[in-house]
């Protein structure tokens, strides 16, 4: 048995909302053990006795299944989680040029979309690629505004990517 984070993109904003309750019921009723959500964006806990692809494909399909929508998941597990975030190059708590930053973690679907969004928004100080996950730091308030959050907006990288606040993946691993 192995514990797995799972991200849903696009959850809760947008117009799409989702109760975390009924999305841990289902999530459940799929088979998985272990089920909990952490805060409202789409971010489930859960145990499975099954590769990383098979827990994929088995979430998205119970989610599209129950809810009507074609579910885009990212799967780590949980000790992916732990290393990734002692491998972030940024701290929780920084400022530059006197604006406090927040810390940034994006999870893509492939390593070459991290490399095609670096490309993308080239220039763009305070981030960081690691195969298929990209780090990012951003003043406080003014996210949509960086490069790399536009880039990832982008009709050819929405779908292949979902972000979350380094806190978040924090939070997570506390439950």
């Amino acid at each position: 048995m192995s514990d797995y984070a799972v991200f849903l993109r696009g959850i809760n904003v947008s117009g799409r909302r989702l109760a975390m309750a009924d999305l841990a019921e289902c999530v459940a009723g799929a088979g998985f053990a272990n089920v909990r959500t952490v805060l409202a964006t789409g971010n489930v806990l859960l145990t499975a006795d099954a590769p990383r692809e098979q827990v994929a494909s088995r979430f998205a399909a119970a989610v599209s299944d129950r809810f009507g929508f074609d579910a885009r998941v990212f799967v780590k597990t949980v000790p992916e989680i732990r290393s990734l975030l002692a491998a972030c190059p940024f701290g929780r708590q920084e400022q530059h040029d006197g604006a406090d930053l927040h810390t940034y973690v994006t999870f893509a679907s492939s390593a070459q979309t991290v490399d095609e969004v670096l490309t993308e928004a080239a220039g763009a100080d305070r981030v960081s690629g690691a195969g298929d996950v990209l780090f990012w730091q951003t003043p406080k308030g003014s996210s949509l505004e960086n490069p790399i959050a536009k880039a990832l907006n982008r009709a050819r990288f929405k779908e292949h990517s979902t972000t979350r606040n380094i806190n978040t993946l924090d939070k997570l691993l506390t439950r």
